[in-house]
């Protein structure tokens, strides 16, 4: 990223790639808008602003440049995830997508998240900007973690995506378990009025589901160092174990249960580490 005092020693990792998929040689952190400084910002921001911008100021970033300018193919995307787990990260983070109409789920990136959550990384991504029924690729794959976004008061906020979504056909489902329906987002985390880093060591406010996303991200992030879930669990079952924490230790804000606004609820970190330690997860590895 441009000098960022809160990132400074954080982006471990670097890559940038151009709309084939392909790494773009010589490149160098950088950030062709705004948006990646605020994003990792907030997942592993420090204090220079006065307060603690970052969720897990401690962690590490590897970080890709998928989308110049808000602008990317799909091919970059998945070049980005495929590095992401080349350089061994707990938890791929991506605050993108692309708006999809149709209550079918695009296959795009089934196989790329399926191959992170085999590794045993979940895959964090942003529902989408545009409202009630509408939801954003890869946000809304069934094995993704989606993330809605909630304002100051708890309220789901308006631009904030969710809807049904169906899978007819999948190499990854039994036959027997399709058509399979499902909703999403999976979960909300305040995305309105986030105030995070911007390049130049200046600090904006920024709305969004992208922003509600590395809230998710960073707690994960606290999660792992604060339970022994890295050193006990392996491959897709510490993955899955992430997930179901991230859904279960939630502040279930709408209807009981799971729903198109917030999911399963809103995010609760220190309730999701109390469930691992209740669940035999504490620091203590024998």
């Amino acid at each position: 990223m441009d000098r960022t005092l809160d990132l400074d020693g954080k982006v471990v990792n670097w890559a940038e790639f151009d709309s084939m998929g392909q790494p773009v040689s010589g490149s160098s952190p950088n950030d062709s808008g705004e948006h990646g400084t605020h994003v990792s910002g907030t997942v592993a921001g420090g204090k220079s602003s006065g307060r603690f911008i970052g969720i897990a100021p401690d962690a590490n970033i590897a970080a890709a440049l998928v989308l110049k300018a808000g602008r990317g193919s799909d091919a970059q995307v998945l070049a980005g995830m495929d590095r992401a787990l080349e350089q061994g990260v707990d938890v791929i983070s991506m605050s993108l997508g692309g708006l999809i109409m149709d209550a079918e789920t695009p296959p795009t990136y089934t196989r790329a998240i399926v191959t992170a959550l085999l590794r045993g990384v979940p895959v964090v991504a942003a529902i989408g900007n545009e409202g009630q029924q509408t939801t954003g690729s890869p946000g809304n794959d069934y094995f993704a973690l989606s993330i809605g976004a909630t304002d100051p008061r708890d309220r789901v906020a308006g631009f904030s995506g969710g809807w049904t979504q169906i899978i007819y056909e999948s190499d990854y489902i039994q036959p027997k378990s399709l058509p399979l329906p499902y909703s999403k987002p999976d979960i909300t985390a305040p995305g309105v009025a986030i105030l995070s880093s911007v390049p130049n060591g200046k600090y904006k406010a920024f709305n969004g589901t992208s922003m509600a996303t590395p809230h998710v991200a960073g707690a994960i992030a606290l999660l792992l160092a604060a339970t022994s879930i890295r050193e006990k669990v392996e491959g897709v079952d510490r993955a899955l174990l992430i997930q179901r924490l991230m859904k279960s230790a939630v502040e279930d804000l709408g209807e009981a249960g799971q729903d198109h606004r917030h999911g399963f609820g809103r995010l609760d970190i220190l309730r999701a580490i109390d469930f691992a330690y209740q669940e035999g997860y504490d620091r203590i590895v024998s």
